[in-house]
């Protein structure tokens, strides 16, 4: 068995393109959900009615067929009206499953509702027996049931009007031909015996009413329910696909040299994230680093985060000066007015070999570098990304030295809150960083995770958490270091 995919195909930016590949099992899931959403059909309701109803008749029927032939009734009339029912419900049944449940509905209704006046007829003018007469009279309400359930509220009352107007006409002839009354008229007595049943027949008319259009009204509900469920639905799956497009764009980290290693991940707050990170290959064995964060969250912040990271992407192509790559992606974001959030960025050219790091700050969180066993921070300021077109942008160079950890954050980190509405802080972090053992970046990283979420127990993620370690080996070249960054003082 084999089982077919469909690829979607997402662009953002200049030089970047993701797939994302949904299988038939997904997609029949989906198919599957709206089938089940949808709503009950006129037929199908009708063929959920008729159906029990006529098979307990067919079963009556051939049950009174065997009780008939055991007890040897002789009467052929018997027989051929049982039978003749018997074959009336199979073609009901049969008008059914062959798809024409409004023509069996009518079929039954009519069919159910003229035996019954024929019994009652039969015994009020050919038994001379009222009683029994009028309880068939009274049952007559069953068809008009019927016929306001599998048919409509206007044969439910023309059922009644024109039940109750036959029987006040059989019971005018009983009074008048069959048991002549003399204290008064016929029609008065006839019209006195049948108003009971013929209440009964209009009070069942004005239920059956009175049910379609609760009916009608609850269908109407569970319709605009079923849109917003379906349309819930459906957007959450274009944010589960959407999310699973962006995490493509997370590239893996590098593979650079013996010299260094570098450790990543990024997790959104909700569905899709406006924070992102991203290493770019450059000449020279040049590496281009960037970590980002875009105002809010969600749909929004992802679609101008796919234009922030295009637009770095392609500028750092045509400038090798950091400060120049910001400028530039700053200018062509303030030109799009489409784009209305703010970006913090940091953009960095790592040379793999001489193991310099030149970058630029845009209002992003100062990078944290570790040396020594002490913390510095390296203070670059700039404007968020698209906040002014003049914005200007300086850079900084630093050269890293043999067991150098450079911790790369977005504010998620600092700003994640615990049940209590208290923020992790910058000293958290700083003790969490300090405090982490070895010159691995992945412990780092997951060290880093830990605290986090332990800080934040059982509250939702509130901001978007994005981290970048780097690692010099210890084994690495000394380097001389043109400024050497302050320690942060605790």
């Amino acid at each position: 068995m084999t089982t077919s995919n469909r690829r979607i195909v997402w662009a953002a930016g200049s030089q970047a393109r993701v797939e994302c590949i949904m299988s038939d099992e997904q997609i029949d899931d989906m198919e599957q959900l709206i089938a089940q959403l949808a709503p009950e059909t006129t037929r199908a309701r009708r063929s959920g009615v008729l159906r029990p109803i006529n098979r307990g008749l067919l079963v009556l029927t051939l049950l009174g067929l065997l009780i008939m032939f055991f007890n040897g009734t002789p009467n052929l009339i018997s027989y051929a009206i049982v039978i003749g029912s018997a074959a009336f419900n199979l073609l009901v049944v049969w008008l059914d499953r062959a798809g024409y449940t409004a023509a069996a509905a009518n079929l039954f209704a009519n069919w159910i509702n003229l035996g019954i006046i024929l019994l009652s007829g039969l015994n009020l003018l050919s038994e001379q027996n009222l009683i029994v007469g009028m309880i068939f009279a009274a049952v007559l309400s069953m068809s008009v049931l019927l016929a306001g359930i599998l048919i409509n509220v206007r044969a439910a009352w023309i059922f009644a009007i024109g039940d109750s107007l036959l029987i006040l006409a059989m019971l005018e002839y009983y009074f008048r031909v069959v048991e002549p009354v003399t204290d008064r008229s016929a029609f008065s007595s006839a019209l006195a015996t049948s108003v009971p049943v013929i209440g009964l027949l209009l009070i069942v008319a004005l239920i059956s009413w009175l049910f379609q259009r609760a009916l009608a009204a609850a269908e109407q509900r569970i319709e605009m329910a079923r849109r917003r469920i379906m349309h819930d639905e459906l957007l959450r799956r274009d944010l589960a696909i959407a999310r699973e497009l962006q995490q493509r764009l997370y590239p893996p980290p590098p593979l650079t040299n013996a010299n260094l290693v570098i450790a990543s991940r990024s997790e959104p707050a909700r569905e899709t994230s406006g924070d992102f990170y991203d290493f770019i290959d450059l000449p020279d064995d040049r590496l281009g680093i960037v970590v980002a964060d875009v105002t809010g969250k969600s749909i929004a912040a992802a679609l101008v985060m796919a234009m922030a990271r295009g637009a770095i992407r392609s500028e750092s192509t045509r400038a090798l000066s950091p400060a120049a790559v910001l400028t530039a992606a700053n200018e062509t974001l303030c030109r799009d007015r489409s784009v209305r959030q703010m970006i913090t960025a940091f953009y960095g050219v790592l040379d793999t070999q001489n193991l310099t790091l030149t970058f630029s700050n845009a209002g992003h969180p100062f990078p944290m570098l570790r040396r020594n066993g002490a913390l510095h921070e390296i203070e670059v300021c700039g404007l968020p990304l698209s906040a002014r077109a003049d914005a200007i942008y300086t850079e900084h160079t630093i050269q890293l030295e043999p067991g150098d950890q450079l911790v790369l954050l977005s504010d998620g980190v600092i700003e994640e809150q615990n049940p209590q509405r208290e923020l992790f802080g910058f000293d958290r972090l700083i003790d969490t960083i300090s405090s982490t053992v070895g010159h691995d970046p992945h412990q780092m990283l997951a060290r880093i995770w830990d605290a986090v979420r332990m800080f934040r127990g059982d509250s939702e993620q509130s901001d978007d958490i994005t981290v970048v370690v780097i690692q010099v080996a210890s084994a690495a070249p000394i380097g001389h270091t043109p400024e050497q960054p302050a320690s942060i003082a605790r």
